[in-house]
């Protein structure tokens, strides 16, 4: 991988398959009886109502996984025609009805070939566009956090940050650099986030991904984050990116013919911590205000959006 390029594509696969192993080592651990509930996120629905993938272990050695559309036990809601099309396609099993969900009933030993189905379910079906946005499965947590997070704003009303936020740390090579982001990103997001093979960090920045590296022989972080695809409208996209960039403060906008993304960098040779979360938070800030239209006005399709998809709508990417 070039020094300044990310292979986005690449990244994403690599998180799944993280994802797939975690989720398989999770399976294997299940004792007879227990259940555990894989929640897919949803924008604009409220916890209850949003569908799920659910393990059950039974006490002869299996496990049994159901999708489900969601909603409670009393009032459950319904999978679409298009998803349960979906669903059937990649190997799901239609349920006794529509309120069933569709399920699979397997033994212990085949979990990593289910965690793979449920992988490309979250990503096909139900448009999670990177598993950092399923906190039911994720790297070990730290055990004195609860909650995940989304980035400190280093504003007033945040606690106040210990010493070691303010104490520079001399970054000499891209690795050091690496384990700082390494060591700095966890923090933030309050739970443990590492860098896949390429030293790539994969984040939410809002309800958009966030790309962040350690350039391998500039003194730089350099930070992506692709918006829209598919634009339609060119002449649009480039007028919509030459306001951004003229009224952005943190990001500097691109558009190569098809796809708007974002770019940042931040000087890492003195890396302080506390200016780091700082860049890291208005970055956040100011791409979940740009994302929310910005497809709208150039005609394009927001980039793999997490947000309810409608069955009788095409699923944007």
């Amino acid at each position: 991988m070039p020094d300044f390029e990310f292979d986005v594509d690449t990244s994403i696969a690599a998180g799944w398959d993280r994802f797939a192993a975690r989720l398989a080592e999770l399976l294997r651990d299940l004792v007879p009886g227990a259940t555990f509930d894989l929640a897919v996120p949803v924008l604009g629905s409220p916890s209850t109502r949003t569908p799920y993938v659910r393990f059950t272990a039974a006490d002869d050695g299996n496990i049994h996984a159901e999708v489900s559309g969601g909603g409670s036990e009393d009032s459950p809601e319904p999978l679409g025609p298009v998803r349960l099309r979906q669903l059937v396609a990649l190997g799901w099993a239609p349920g006794a009805s529509t309120e069933s969900g569709l399920g699979l009933t397997f033994p212990v030993d085949r979990a990593p070939e289910v965690a793979h189905l449920v992988a490309g379910t979250m990503e096909r079906v139900f448009g999670i566009p990177h598993p950092v946005f399923l906190h039911d499965v994720s790297e070990p947590q730290d055990p004195s956090v609860s909650e995940p997070q989304e980035p400190s704003t280093g504003r007033s009303e945040d606690p106040a940050p210990a010493d070691v936020d303010f104490r520079p740390r001399m970054i000499a090579t891209p690795d050091e650099a690496t384990r700082a982001l390494e060591s700095v990103l966890s923090e933030v997001y309050q739970r443990r986030v590492t860098p896949d093979e390429h030293d790539v960090f994969t984040v939410p920045a809002g309800y958009v991904l966030l790309f962040i590296r350690a350039h391998r022989s500039l003194p730089l972080v350099v930070l992506r984050s692709p918006l829209v695809s598919s634009v339609e409208d060119p002449a649009a996209a480039e007028a919509e990116v030459a306001i951004l960039n003229r009224d952005s403060l943190w990001c500097r906008y691109v558009f190569d013919g098809e796809t708007i993304s974002a770019e940042a960098e931040f000087v890492d040779r003195v890396f302080v911590p506390v200016n780091f979360k700082i860049h890291l938070a208005e970055i956040s800030a100011e791409l979940d205000d740009v994302y929310s239209d910005l497809a709208h006005r150039v005609t394009g399709r927001r980039w793999r959006d997490l947000r309810a998809a409608d069955d009788h709508r095409p699923r944007e990417q």
